[in-house]
C-alpha cells in the first residue's frame, strides 16, 4: 500500500521547482514476541516473600528453558520489594511486605507465545503485563517500502511535468528521507486462552523528491 502528496513550489532558494512526497509502506508478519511476566509474593516477613518469590522464579526459568528458550533471553526487567499497606479511615495499617520479579523473555519465534505463558503461569507467575510483536530484522522490509515511496514520488512528478507540458530533470535536485526503519512493537491484538495472535506490522517509509526545472 503506497500513498502521496503533492506540491510545487520555490525549495532549495531556487525558483522553479516540484516538490513531491511519497510515502511507501509494508506489511510484515512479526516473527519475535517479548513477553513480561514473573511473580509478586507477599509475607509479614521479608525475607520469607522473597523467598518464597525467588523459588516461583526459578521454577519459572527452569520450566522456559525445558521448552527451548534459551537462558540469554530470560531477562529480570524489574525486582521490587516494597510494603504491603492499606488505608483504614486515612490510617496506613502494615500488613507486610511486597516482593515482585518480573522478566521479559523474548521468544522466537512467534508461535511459541502461547506456550511460554502456560509454563510461566503453571509455574507459579501471577503477572503477565505485556506483549509486545517485532519484526527481527525491520531494515528488510523498510528498503522494500522506500522504494515504493520513490517509485510513487517519481511518478507523481512525472504527471506533474506532463501535465503542465514541462520537461522533468532525470534525477531530483534533493531528495530527503524522512521515514524511520523500525516500525512501532504491537502490542497483542488477541489473548484467549494463550491462544497469541499476532497480526501484522506497518513499516513505512517517506521521501521527499525537490525536482529543478530548466527554463
Amino acid at each position: 500500500m503506497t500513498k502521496s502528496n503533492v506540491s510545487i513550489n520555490s525549495e532549495c532558494q531556487c525558483d522553479n521547482t516540484i516538490t513531491v512526497f511519497g510515502t511507501g509502506e509494508v506489511s510484515a508478519t512479526p516473527n519475535i514476541a517479548t513477553i513480561i511476566t514473573g511473580a509478586t509474593t507477599t509475607s509479614k516477613q521479608v525475607t520469607e516473600a522473597q523467598e518464597e518469590n525467588a523459588e516461583i522464579i526459578a521454577a519459572i526459568v527452569s520450566s522456559l528453558r525445558s521448552i527451548g528458550i534459551p537462558t540469554e533471553s530470560i531477562q529480570t526487567s524489574d525486582y521490587r520489594i516494597e510494603e504491603n499497606v492499606r488505608y483504614d479511615d486515612n490510617t496506613k495499617i502494615f500488613l507486610g511486605y511486597k516482593v515482585t520479579h518480573v522478566l521479559t523473555v523474548t521468544v522466537e519465534p512467534v508461535e511459541k507465545a502461547g506456550a511460554v505463558i502456560d509454563v510461566a503461569v503453571n509455574s507459579g507467575a501471577n503477572v503477565v503485563s505485556d506483549i509486545r510483536f517485532e519484526i527481527k530484522e525491520p531494515d528488510v522490509y523498510y528498503q522494500k517500502a522506500l522504494r515504493a515511496a520513490m517509485e510513487k514520488a517519481n511518478q507523481k512528478a512525472q504527471t506533474i511535468a506532463q501535465s503542465l507540458h514541462i520537461s522533468l530533470p532525470n534525477t531530483p535536485h534533493r531528495i530527503i528521507e524522512t521515514g524511520s526503519a523500525a516500525p512501532s512493537p504491537r502490542m497483542f491484538s488477541e489473548m484467549q486462552s494463550t491462544q497469541i495472535q499476532p497480526g501484522q506490522l506497518t513499516i513505512c517509509a517517506q521521501v521527499t523528491l525537490i525536482f529543478l526545472l530548466t527554463s
